[in-house]
């Protein structure tokens, strides 16, 4: 992928890369933005045209971007999170690396990937070579959650804000990838908006099957006698509580569109929504207070069993207006 194609974002990124090969900027640029929107692939075409020796930049063929594509350039360096967080340890070994001269003579490359896991004293010493940067040093941090990082690591680098398309976007960036417009469409709704995240689900029947269980979940859920039965599926799937909150999270929304006349992200699905007896702003507040519950160190069965008992009790927005009364049993 040039950086020309890149959906969204292809002009601009152009500017900013003959910026940055003119040393137009500064020497640390910040990806930011929601999962799946981008930032990281943008990052890595970036760090691929820097080093590029071709003449359309990157061209993917000569020795450097093989190198790059391999993982094996000497300049380019990248940290990541190998299990939770970026320690200070992890950043004093990239220093020390820094301080030597690059093997090929353009500089080093920098790629820190989950930019927001590094701890507190690996950021403090980041910053003073962000301050004062050794040699030719190039800098990208990527991250989801900007407000995770230290003010002054921030304002030490040039921002640059992702966000995902349009579903309708999406969906064209699918089919030109090769996946039918029917299947495009319908992963773009489930992504809402976001390739990468729409990419990601395509390729996990994993998560596409807890997909359709957490949906018959709520779906069995009619009355107080069905909580234990409607969340015992969901249950037993350690370790997929986040996937499953977000899965509610998004059918929550869709709810909430439908129940007020608008048009939801998931399209395909408009007559399985029209047909939940939920409320969407009940199973909202009920995702983020198991959320809550969750981080509060309250078993995922008791925050989900919570949950379906407060949406039981609560009328959805067509049954209010009609009658003023619940439909629980």
């Amino acid at each position: 992928m040039k950086l020309s194609e890149f959906a969204g974002y292809g002009d601009k990124m152009e500017q900013l890369m003959r910026s940055v090969q003119a040393g137009r900027i500064v020497h640390a640029l910040l990806f930011e933005g929601p999962r799946g929107s981008g930032k990281r692939t943008v990052a890595r075409l970036f760090a691929q045209a820097t080093v590029c020796t071709g003449r359309e930049k990157p061209c993917g063929v000569c020795p450097a971007c093989k190198r790059f594509l391999n993982g094996t350039h000497p300049d380019v360096h990248v940290l990541r999170p190998e299990k939770k967080t970026i320690g200070v340890d992890d950043i004093r070994a990239l220093i020390d690396a820094l301080a030597l001269k690059s093997y090929e003579g353009g500089g080093h490359i920098v790629l820190i990937e989950q930019a927001e896991s590094m701890t507190a004293s690996a950021q403090n010493a980041l910053l003073k070579t962000l301050e004062s940067p050794s040699g030719d040093a190039l800098f990208f941090l990527i991250t989801d959650a900007p407000g995770s990082l230290l003010s002054t690591i921030v304002s030490r680098c040039q921002r640059v804000r992702f966000h995902d398309l349009s579903v309708e976007d999406c969906a064209g960036v699918l089919v030109r990838r090769g996946l039918a417009p029917g299947r495009a469409a319908q992963l773009a709704g489930m992504a809402q908006g976001s390739v990468g995240r729409a990419l990601e689900i395509d390729g996990d029947g994993e998560w596409q099957a807890l997909r359709e269980k957490v949906l018959g979940s709520l779906e069995a859920l009619k009355g107080r006698a069905d909580v234990a039965g409607a969340a015992a599926p969901l249950e037993t799937d350690k370790g997929a509580e986040g996937d499953a909150l977000d899965i509610m999270e998004l059918w929550a929304r869709d709810l909430m569109a439908v129940q007020c006349g608008a048009a939801p992200y998931q399209s395909a699905e408009a007559g399985r929504l029209s047909r939940c007896r939920l409320d969407g702003r009940a199973l909202l507040k009920g995702v983020i207070r198991a959320r809550m519950q969750l981080a509060s160190n309250v078993s995922w069965p008791n925050a989900l069993e919570n949950m379906y008992f407060q949406l039981i009790n609560t009328p959805t927005t067509d049954t209010i207006g009609r009658t003023g009364l619940s439909w629980q049993r």
